[in-house]
């Protein structure tokens, strides 16, 4: 199972809102993974240019704010050619259904990829974080 972008998010929303410097080993711990892991993605983010480097402080940031950060920039930050669905190219083309599922499978796939995007900028950092934060307050009433 890929997370990458779960990651990506949750590691967002931890630079947006802590006080402390922000580190890779910090990250990791607030994602449950290895910092190794954690480098990898804030590579992603930044050669997409929604994170930098303080300067002469350890620690990064977000370059673009919150309200304008959209999340289908961080998906295509962290998976700049990915395919959502796939349809399997092990077809049995002698068979009636293997001689057309890819054809009407194409059609319903790529319209829910487009759909999923489309929500995706829908939706920014800022309203992710604001959804957080009401769900932990309805939790701890």
């Amino acid at each position: 199972m890929d997370t990458k972008f779960s990651m990506a998010l949750h590691i967002l929303v931890y630079m947006e809102e802590t006080t402390h410097v922000v580190t890779s080993e910090l990250l990791a711990k607030s994602v449950g993974t290895n910092a190794s892991h954690i480098r990898k993605i804030i590579v992603l983010l930044k050669d997409a240019g929604i994170i930098e480097s303080r300067q002469g402080k350890k620690g990064m940031m977000l370059k673009i704010k919150a309200c304008e950060l959209t999340l289908d920039k961080v998906y295509f930050a962290v998976y700049p050619e990915k395919e959502l669905l796939h349809v399997h190219d092990t077809v049995n083309q002698d068979c009636p259904v293997g001689a057309s599922i890819k054809e009407a499978l194409l059609p319903i796939f790529e319209e829910s990829e487009k759909q999923l995007i489309l929500n995706l900028q829908k939706k920014t950092l800022k309203a992710l974080i604001e959804d957080m934060y009401k769900i932990y307050n309805d939790k701890n009433r």
